[in-house]
């Protein structure tokens, strides 16, 4: 009898939620509030929605979507893929030139 699944990785939790649904077993749901947990953007709305202290953020597909964004706010500034796993892209920008 199957009583979990557990993504070993964070290479593997998208696959680990919708296996665990599929096979009726406890499960963080890939659908739902939490369906895009590895979304940073969408985990530090989660957080200022629970009235914690969240970070100040911008997201977008373009430069033109953040820009005004990046021009206000002081650096240096962490860039960050949405749905990377630990430092992987993450770029720390001293101005807005890099």
């Amino acid at each position: 009898r199957i009583v979990a699944c557990i993504a070993g990785g964070e290479a593997g939790v998208d696959t680990a939620d919708v296996m665990s649904e599929r096979l009726l077993v406890r499960t963080n749901g890939a659908k739902g509030v939490f369906a895009n947990r590895r979304d940073k953007k969408v985990q530090q709305e989660l957080v200022k929605a629970a009235g914690l202290r969240s970070i100040r953020q911008a997201a977008g597909k373009t430069i033109s979507d953040v820009e005004d964004f990046l021009r206000k706010e002081s650096y240096p500034l962490v860039l960050k893929p949405t749905d990377s796993a630990g430092t992987d892209g993450v770029k720390l920008c001293h101005n807005y030139e890099e």
